[in-house]
């Protein structure tokens, strides 16, 4: 057996199809939560219209169908439902993330849903960056007290979408 540098080091569990749960899950609420935070503004929400969102029979509500992911936000969350995949959901009040109404449970579940949702939130900041340049897009929404931590949704989505990578995918 190897002890020197070349001694095998464990994979992360995601480099075996797996998404690394320790660290993906709370990244994921956390894009989530700054996302909903971000789409609730009323410039947002002008911007997501002319990005294809609809207002939905509820009020305050904007839909968008998305690769056949239905997606609904309002001031309650975010929501992300397929038949057959279910319904991933964002709640704002409790600051959870759920699956099918049960707590998310990580380690892989829904991964068609939460990789649909990543690929939208993307396309619509690379969509808002074409509209308003890079600083444009990550100075909005700053106008309120200045965030500890502001997430670049951009760039945190391109790092969930690696983690969720399988090998067998390439």
């Amino acid at each position: 057996m190897h002890t020197g540098p070349m001694a095998a080091t464990p994979l992360p569990a995601y480099a075996d199809g797996i998404p690394d749960d320790g660290g993906m899950a709370e990244r994921l609420r956390g894009l989530l939560e700054a996302t909903h935070r971000q789409w609730n503004s009323p410039d947002e929400r002008r911007r997501m219209r002319a990005f294809g969102f609809r207002p939905a029979v509820e009020p305050g509500v904007l839909k968008r169908e998305w690769h056949g992911l239905a997606v609904r936000v309002s001031a309650g969350g975010v929501r992300a439902a397929r038949p057959g995949s279910g319904e991933l959901a964002w709640l704002a009040q409790s600051r959870t993330l759920l699956l099918d109404g049960e707590p998310y449970p990580g380690g892989g579940a829904g991964i068609d849903l939460i990789e649909n949702v990543l690929d939208l939130i993307s396309a619509y900041e690379r969509w808002v960056e074409a509209r308003e340049g890079r600083e444009g897009r990550m100075q909005r929404g700053r106008t309120g007290p200045p965030d500890r931590r502001p997430v670049n949704a951009l760039a945190e989505t391109r790092r969930l979408q690696r983690l969720l990578q399988a090998p067998r995918r390439r």
